[in-house]
């Protein structure tokens, strides 16, 4: 009889191990190799900062309604940036407006824990994803997005019905298939003496989108907006690295040139 019982619980026990790792399976759906855009928003989720979203909570609206209240205020938008991840705060359910900017092949939505998300238009149809991968683990081998959707042709204004009564808040990413510009520039010169200007010129190269906004930093806490041509002195001496970011209002780049400009005291140093 005992050996009966130890028998039974073995195969019980064998059983249960079992259906856990074929839901575990079934749960890792479409298993993904790593591409760029994933490596993009594994590196977004773990090392960019986080920008909270604007969420709205009810149970009692359509989708139509919340649409038309929600979209009013742009500044609410989360939207496109490879330069932020979002942080949506969560009360088992939440509303958004999600903005595609830009017209792409592919547009991407990355989550770090496993949520449902849905997608609707204006006029409250929803959208399916054109491809989806869930993972209790990782998705291809970021251990940070749990979650991965795909959509294609998205341009203008979506709601976002976020679902996960297990948490308070999710952070998500949002990319799109579209080649970000590429920072670069030179300089009038390397060496120079405290108080020379030096000229600092922009020779970055636009992506799929015009380059709209340049950001200088000459790496002496000061720094420029100003586009195409900037000048600018050195009060101290020493080594300094300055760095030129571009954008085209949503996807950006920076070039910075460790130590490579050399400013020393005087003309008889």
């Amino acid at each position: 009889m005992k050996i009966s019982k130890k028998i039974s619980s073995l195969f019980l026990f064998w059983f249960f191990v079992s259906a856990c790792g074929n839901l575990l399976d079934d749960y890792e759906s479409n298993p993904l190799d790593a591409s760029a855009i994933d490596q993009e928003m594994c590196r977004i989720l773990n090392e960019s900062e986080s920008i909270v979203a604007s969420t709205f909570n009810t149970d009692s609206l359509t989708e139509i309604t919340i649409f038309d209240s929600l979209v009013q205020d742009s500044s609410s938008f989360v939207y496109l940036s490879n330069m932020n991840n979002w942080e949506v705060a969560i009360d088992s359910s939440c509303y958004f407006i999600l903005h595609a900017p830009q017209e792409a092949d592919s547009y991407f939505v990355a989550l770090n824990l496993s949520s449902e998300l849905h997608l609707y238009s204006g006029d409250g149809n929803r959208i399916e994803p054109n491809s989806e991968a869930t993972s209790l683990r990782s998705i291809a081998g970021c251990p940070d997005i749990r979650v991965r959707q795909t959509f294609s042709q998205l341009s203008g204004a979506y709601l976002v019905k976020l679902v996960n009564p297990n948490v308070s808040s999710v952070k998500m990413v949002i990319m799109n298939t579209n080649n970000a510009p590429n920072a670069n520039f030179t300089t009038s010169t390397t060496d120079a003496f405290v108080g020379d200007t030096i000229t600092f010129m922009d020779e970055s190269s636009q992506g799929s989108y015009p380059i709209i906004t340049h950001s200088w930093n000459f790496g002496d806490n000061n720094s420029s907006a100003d586009s195409s041509v900037v000048f600018h002195a050195y009060n101290d001496s020493g080594e300094y690295s300055p760095s030129l970011t571009v954008s085209d209002g949503y996807l950006f780049h920076t070039m910075l040139k460790n130590t490579s400009i050399r400013v020393i005291g005087g003309g008889d140093e």
